[in-house]
């Protein structure tokens, strides 16, 4: 759509249904209740009419999302196919019913509109009477957009306080969809399912008594062909909730998670203690014995105890070695691993976690022994030794200037004050706009000047306050440096200890293509992502070092390195 010849079209008087366009519609509906999708089939045929029969409308399929919320466009893989076809000019104008079936995210809500607009694609929200093609429409837009999702946030108050409210009650809650009842809607009361009761009992005697995994009766039910109460596969999920739920022993159960957040959707999980939970018997007859029950959990919770602590010790035996997580590949920055080399098993070579998985052809970086290594760090540190006094003259006199009253906190201050004034008068700039003392053309200049510079200022206090993180401990960390600088190199563990202490990060690359001769960037206490420059002096040195027969196995081949190394606070 050429947006500059419809603007002018309609500014002359005439109507959107009298230009000739390609038209599709997007529809959405929040659940899967009967209801919705009886009105999300409504939306759907009504659209396709509207569009099929206007003469100068060519009508392009339209875009459906069934039960999906519109505070988020995650997971609206329609509506997003919808943004990606019109990014490749399949359709000029999208009708769809209102802001709050296109988005009830305001910033979406821009974003989307804003995209399609440079797309060439205009969006029309039938009921609020909003034409995106119009250039005065992004101020109606705004404006109705967060009364939607203003209205989404109201509804989950109201949810979450009706929710409270019946749990006080004792009213049972989500149980529509709980596998082995069926909920009385009048009553309230929990009915067993009998066909249902039996697996449940099944899976508790499989765990409980015989012992299976999780993983193995999963398999099981699932080679059975059953399937879970919304007609899908079994998973380790929801045997182990299924096994946690008290109510399969009869008791009460309710308030194990809140959503934090109606936006993003954040649940909050509380522990066991603040569960509202107590024996109800009469409303909720139990599927499983307390004492199966009892014997079922103490086994679960005694497994995730021993995962959890499995875990733990993985973590540590990944970080044992000296060298763990500390050298990286320069062409892919993965980290490399630890190999012993197949011919002689006493020798340690380090390898890209890259080639390690997929092979030379990804990536042909070179591997590095862990002795040439250990032989080069031997050298560094007695040349640091050598040298210790300047290294330590020139990081202190990096600290004094640091420590010099730069007035960071008064700059802080100062910015935040800035930009909450800039708030305070974008309300006061929105007000007049809504009372009509301000015209369209006016806001948008003003607000965009003012949202110009809370983004500036944003970045601004970013950096201040990165700033000020920095220098803290900087201080102790150098005094800390002087002091092992000051040992002596009189044992393999002694030299050890000092590269524990320093050592940060060793980035390895190819020279001129020669995966024999390569380049060491070794870090010494540096940080990844600070800002913070590299300190003179920075040492270099070169090495070299036999390894094995070249392939006529005649001659013995040589590695070369090139160290550089440097000191970074």
């Amino acid at each position: 759509m050429d947006l500059y010849t419809v603007r002018k079209q309609l500014n002359m008087g005439m109507p959107l249904t009298s230009i000739k366009l390609r038209v599709t519609d997007y529809a959405r509906v929040s659940t899967d209740h009967l209801e919705q999708k009886k009105s999300l089939q409504n939306q759907v045929e009504h659209f396709e009419q509207y569009i099929k029969e206007n003469p100068n409308w060519t009508y392009v399929k339209g875009y459906v999302d069934d039960g999906i919320t519109g505070t988020s466009d995650v997971k609206r893989d329609n509506f997003m196919k919808m943004i990606e076809d019109a990014r490749n000019g399949k359709f000029d104008l999208i009708v769809t019913k209102e802001i709050s079936r296109f988005s009830r995210n305001t910033l979406d809500s821009i974003k989307y509109t804003r995209e399609l607009l440079s797309y060439g694609v205009a969006v029309l929200f039938v009921n609020d009477n909003i034409n995106t093609a119009m250039p005065d429409s992004e101020l109606r837009l705004t404006i109705m957009a967060s009364m939607a999702q203003d209205e989404i946030r109201r509804l989950s108050e109201r949810v979450k306080f009706g929710m409270n409210r019946a749990i006080e009650r004792g009213e049972i809650l989500g149980n529509d969809l709980l596998y082995g009842y069926k909920k009385d809607k009048d009553t309230g009361v929990l009915n067993i399912i009998e066909e249902e009761a039996k697996v449940v009992r099944r899976i508790y005697e499989l765990y409980a008594v015989e012992e299976l995994t999780l993983s193995r009766i999963v398999k099981t039910l699932n080679s059975e062909g059953l399937k879970t109460c919304q007609g899908k596969k079994w998973c380790i999920s929801t045997i182990s909730r299924m096994i946690e739920n008290p109510k399969y022993k009869g008791y009460y159960c309710a308030r194990k998670s809140e959503i934090v957040d109606y936006m993003t959707k954040k649940i909050k999980y509380f522990e066991k203690d603040d569960w509202v939970i107590y024996e109800d018997k009469t409303r909720i007859p139990p599927i499983i014995d307390e004492e199966l029950w009892e014997r079922a959990n103490t086994r679960l919770i005694s497994r995730k105890k021993a995962f959890s602590e499995r875990k733990e010790d993985k973590s540590i035996y990944k970080n044992r070695y000296l060298y763990s997580a500390r050298i990286y590949c320069g062409q892919h920055n993965t980290v490399f691993h630890r190999r012993k080399f197949r011919k002689n098993k006493k020798d340690i070579t380090w390898v890209c976690s890259e080639y390690l998985k997929n092979g030379k052809t990804t990536c042909d970086s070179p591997n590095v022994r862990e002795s040439e290594l250990d032989a080069i760090f031997k050298d560094l540190i007695s040349k640091f030794q050598i040298d210790s006094n300047e290294i330590i003259d020139t990081l202190m006199n990096y600290y004094k200037h640091l420590e010099i009253d730069t007035g960071i906190d008064e700059e802080i201050s100062l910015r935040e004050k800035e930009i909450n004034n800039l708030y305070a008068k974008k309300d006061k700039l929105l007000d007049l706009s809504l009372q009509g003392s301000l015209s369209n053309t006016e806001f948008y200049e003003r607000n965009n000047s003012f949202n110009e510079r809370i983004k500036v200022l944003d970045n601004e206090l970013s950096k201040l306050k990165n700033e000020k993180n920095n220098l803290k401990g900087t201080s102790d960390k150098t005094k800390e440096l002087a002091e092992i600088l000051k040992q002596k190199v009189n044992s393999k563990s002694t030299i050890n200890k000092i590269i524990s202490s320093l050592l940060e990060r060793i980035v390895v690359s190819k020279i001129c293509n020669d995966k024999n001769n390569m380049e060491l960037n070794i870090f010494l206490s540096y940080k990844e992502n600070d800002e913070t420059k590299k300190l003179q002096p920075i040492l270099r040195s070169s090495y070299e070092f036999k390894r094995g027969y070249d392939t006529q196995g005649t001659k013995r081949y040589k590695v070369k390195y090139q160290v550089n190394c440097y000191f970074c606070l």
